[in-house]
């Protein structure tokens, strides 16, 4: 075998083994998270969320990423919002964020 295939044989040798000796040495760790249900939001709640925003249905309806006529149809009781829009009504409503 010629020097150069001897010196990286070696070289890989010891990265192997030492990646296996600190691989025993690592502790793995478990986390745990809890993902809290999807709160249901009524009209006149949503309708109060928008106001605290002080935005129109057309401006909070581009916030939420949603159409204008689907604010309107959540604030009259037509419709309901999907999950990531609640998610998004719950962070407004507990003033986890702001506009």
């Amino acid at each position: 075998m010629s020097k150069a295939f001897e010196l990286l044989s070696e070289s890989l040798t010891e990265a192997i083994e030492e990646v296996k000796n600190n691989s025993k040495q690592l502790k793995r760790t478990k986390r745990s998270i809890k993902i809290e249900p999807i709160k249901k939001y009524s009209p006149v709640k949503i309708k109060l969320i928008r106001h605290e925003t002080g935005l129109t249905q057309v401006l909070f309806a581009q916030y939420l990423g949603v159409s204008p006529k689907t604010v309107e149809a959540w604030e009259a009781g037509k419709n309901k919002p999907s999950g990531s829009s609640s998610r998004l009504l719950e962070l407004l409503d507990e003033k986890k964020i702001s506009i």
